[in-house]
């Protein structure tokens, strides 16, 4: 991760979350796709060099000169989680991690009960910024989320995914709000999923060796990936979700309902000001 997006995560805001979200970006080069117009660069995956940074979290780079202010109690009280909890909790997890391979058998359930534990709150916020994604975007026609405990659902994770990598988006009058609020959930999203990766690496590799140690039979971690094996194959994951090639129409997820029908800032009074994800 770059040395601005470290500093993003400096939990500086310990007050209660307000309904109100400042996000700064900055500049963009001009679209190939719109030209001078603004726009949001989606893609997957991302470098996020351009913002968002969020008002009372960390520095605001002196060239982040564009400002938006949106009312959201969701997105303000997952910027809250995000920035306090997620990302301190994370901050180390390549030191933190246990290696089971070098852990002895007898221990292995509470290496599973460890992972269950850090990774709980983590797949919980993953799974709300998914949500609500993929709400902002389909409004209330939006397919409902897998259950919990249902870690796959290709139409769910299909239309989240290419939701993300719509590549350049433009900011119209009309849309400003929720694109922003798309962008932040996203960024949020990917960088939660990106410092967890070691942790999803130690949770894979306890599932693989569930059988072993209840059938008390032997285990060969042969053939395990390093941690940067396991990084590069995990954030490969999105691309079979992700519409290919140059056509327009790639540009957006497929679905039956127009963009511009369901686009909404969110209904103030839909959510208290004390709103939180998890």
């Amino acid at each position: 991760m770059s040395e601005v997006l470290q500093a993003q995560y400096q939990p500086l805001s310990l007050c209660p979350p307000m309904s109100n979200v400042q996000i700064y970006l900055k500049p963009r080069p001009v679209s190939s796709i719109y030209g001078h117009s603004n726009y949001l660069p989606f893609q997957w995956n991302p470098d996020f060099k351009y913002g968002p940074f969020f008002a009372g979290y960390g520095p605001i780079p002196l060239d982040a000169t564009e400002v938006y202010t949106i009312h959201s109690p969701d997105l303000s009280a997952g910027i809250a989680t995000f920035h306090n909890e997620l990302i301190p909790s994370l901050a180390d997890a390549e030191a933190e991690v246990p290696d089971p391979d070098k852990t002895h058998r007898s221990l292995w359930p509470s290496l599973h009960e460890l992972q269950r534990t850090k990774m709980g709150p983590v797949s919980q916020f993953l799974r709300n910024s998914e949500s609500h994604v993929n709400m902002l975007y389909q409004g209330d026609h939006a397919h409902f989320p897998p259950p919990p405990g249902v870690s796959k659902d290709p139409e769910w994770h299909k239309l989240f995914f290419s939701i993300l990598a719509r590549r350049d988006v433009e900011l119209l009058d009309s849309d400003v709000d929720t694109e922003l609020e798309i962008f932040a959930w996203a960024y949020m999203h990917y960088m939660v999923f990106y410092v967890s990766l070691p942790w999803i690496k130690l949770r894979t590799e306890m599932a693989d060796r569930k059988d072993a140690y209840a059938t008390n039979s032997p285990f060969s971690a042969k053939g395990s990936m390093s941690l940067d094996e396991f990084r590069a194959e995990a954030l490969l994951f999105p691309s079979k979700y992700v519409p290919q090639g140059n056509n327009p129409d790639n540009d957006r997820p497929s679905t039956d309902v127009l963009m511009h029908s369901v686009l909404r800032r969110r209904n103030p009074s839909t959510a208290p000001d004390d709103a939180d994800l998890v």
